[in-house]
């Protein structure tokens, strides 16, 4: 691929992204005004037990198709069909926890009662939502990146929409939620149309034997991406154990990824994943580390001028968002944006090339073991800013060092 290409196909990511992302920005700033903090925490605790658990239970599954395709030429319908059934035994499996008991046990565990309600609905949301994960992989391997781009766009635009209204016409968490839950369900026929659609007329018979090889490349990248989405997220799960709901609404605000880190890293590392894994399957990897290292100097242009800016204006930037009600966010805010130049390397889609997803798992367990202790400790004695430093801490002390050491 030539970097022209590469180059528009990232482009193309970006404003998709940048798009859905301001539609997510603008319902959140509606929602943080019209709602009440205790309502607002709701919807975020909500959608933190199923954020939290799916991508544990995804055992990494869609970044696989980027390992598979190129290898199965002449069956990639089939493994492709192989992949969305594993993710949908795996739903189901997180369904069944959450029918049997696991929304009293999660609710009780958030100390927010509305939630005994909110995760009673979440029950089938797995279900339609973890299998057509793996559409972006299909789309963007087979080139398709603009019609992934439409339908982004699309989808979270009209859901931001509908989550407005909605909270206009109730007042009260339960409209957005539902919305959040119902529309997506909808989408995923759309998704898994354009997925089988951009495949070859292949075999679309079931593989035992494909699954059992895709599962084993999977696990290890799998158990990391569940070490890795409980260290992630860890911090707003001790805010939510150890803390009021309106203390963690404030902290949650402000403990965000900057929009603008998502749509550059998010629309690079998707391109280069695909592209590194070609060129290392084709044992090019001289080139695939020349692009790993342009990657990054590019994504680095960009984020270093952003975190500086943010830093100056943090205070206005909240309040814009979020309005004064939130503006103890400012300081969880500034904390995380030293998150920004460790995310101008794309140190995970560079493991994933290799085929080093051993590393990647080692790499998550001691990512969590020392952030969980850390948060826990820091919790205890400066309460919620407490997990920010925790987070930001374990990314520099432990995570950057050793991955240069072995991708360097």
């Amino acid at each position: 691929m030539t970097e022209l290409s590469r180059t528009n196909k990232v482009l193309a990511l970006s404003i998709g992204q940048t798009l859905t992302t301001l539609s997510g920005i603008v319902s959140g700033m509606i929602l943080a005004r019209i709602l009440t903090k205790t309502d607002y925490a709701t919807i975020k605790q909500t959608f933190l037990a199923y954020n939290f658990v799916a991508p544990i239970l995804m055992l990494g599954l869609p970044n696989a198709l980027y390992y598979f395709l190129p290898r199965n030429e002449n069956r990639q319908r089939g493994v492709t069909l192989d992949n969305i059934l594993l993710l949908l035994g795996l739903a189901i499996i997180f369904s069944l926890f959450m029918a049997f008991g696991g929304y009293h046990l999660l609710a009780k565990r958030f100390n927010n009662t509305n939630l005994e309600t909110t995760l009673k609905w979440m029950i089938f949301y797995p279900i339609y939502m973890m299998p057509v994960s793996i559409l972006g992989a299909v789309l963007v391997y087979k080139e398709k990146v603009r019609i992934l781009t439409f339908y982004n766009i699309f989808t979270q635009v009209l859901l931001g929409i509908c989550v407005i209204l909605a909270v206009l016409f109730t007042y009260s968490y339960s409209g957005p939620l539902i919305i959040q839950i119902i529309l997506p369900a909808i989408f995923a026929f759309g998704a898994m149309y354009l997925i089988f659609s951009n495949l070859p007329k292949d075999s679309l018979k079931p593989s035992l034997k494909s699954m059992i090889e895709i599962l084993k490349y999977s696990v290890p990248l799998g158990v990391a991406s569940m070490i890795g989405t409980i260290m992630l997220q860890w911090d707003k799960i001790i805010v939510s154990a150890m803390c009021t709901p309106e203390e963690f609404a404030n902290y949650v605000n402000g403990a965000m990824e900057i929009p603008l880190i998502g749509i550059i890293t998010g629309s690079i590392s998707t391109i280069i994943l695909a592209d590194m894994s070609k060129l290392c399957h084709n044992g090019n990897k001289d080139e695939a580390l020349r692009l790993f290292k342009t990657a990054s100097i590019r994504s680095s242009a960009v984020l270093f001028p952003v975190m500086i800016f943010l830093l100056i204006t943090a205070k206005p930037f909240i309040i814009i968002l979020y309005s004064s009600k939130y503006i103890e966010s400012i300081i969880p805010f500034t904390i995380f944006l030293l998150i920004l130049p460790v995310r101008t390397v794309m140190y995970g889609s560079a493991l994933m090339a290799l085929g080093k997803t051993n590393i990647i798992l080692y790499r998550s367990l001691f990512d969590l073991i020392v952030n969980a202790a850390l948060s826990i400790l820091f919790v205890h004695f400066w309460g919620y800013l407490g997990a920010a430093i925790a987070t930001v801490t374990t990314l520099y002390i432990w995570t950057i060092p050793y991955n240069l050491y072995f991708i360097g």
